[in-house]
C-alpha cells in the first residue's frame, strides 16, 4: 500500500495534516491555526470556522481533492450551544450540496473555538 503525509506549512504538535492512502484522504483536526506560525487566528465562531475551512481546502488540494469529494466530517465546538447557529452558516456556506455526513459535538478545545476531521476521496 502507497502511504502519503501531507503537512501545509508547520504544524503546533508531532502530526501530519493528512494522510493519503487508497484513493482516501484522512485529515487531521483543521483549526484557525495559522499553518506557518502556529499561532491561532481569528475572532469568534463564525471567523475561525472560515480559516479552518480554509486550511482544510488547502490540504486537500495537496492531497488531489477539494470540498466536493468530502466523505464525512467531524465537528468539535468549544461551545455547541453558543457557537453551533454561527459555525453551521458559515459551513453551509462554503461546503457545496449535498452536504456530507456529520457529527457535530460539543468538546473543550484549547483556545480555539472549532476543530473540524474529514475523510474525502482523491480526485480522479
Amino acid at each position: 500500500m502507497d502511504i502519503q503525509t501531507i503537512t501545509v506549512g508547520n504544524t503546533v504538535a508531532a502530526y501530519s495534516h493528512a494522510t493519503v492512502a487508497n484513493g482516501l484522504i484522512f485529515t487531521s483536526g483543521c483549526t484557525p491555526h495559522d499553518p506557518d506560525t502556529g499561532k491561532i487566528r481569528g475572532k469568534g465562531i463564525a471567523e475561525q470556522t472560515r480559516l479552518s475551512i480554509e486550511l482544510l481546502q488547502d490540504i486537500l488540494h495537496q492531497a488531489g481533492s477539494n470540498l466536493h469529494h468530502v466523505l464525512q466530517v467531524q465537528v468539535f465546538l468549544d461551545d455547541i450551544e453558543r457557537d453551533y447557529d454561527a459555525f453551521n452558516d458559515v459551513y453551509m456556506g462554503m461546503f457545496p450540496a449535498p452536504y456530507p455526513p456529520r457529527a457535530t459535538v460539543g468538546a473543550k478545545l484549547p483556545g480555539y473555538t472549532i476543530e473540524m476531521v474529514v475523510r474525502a476521496a482523491v480526485i480522479g
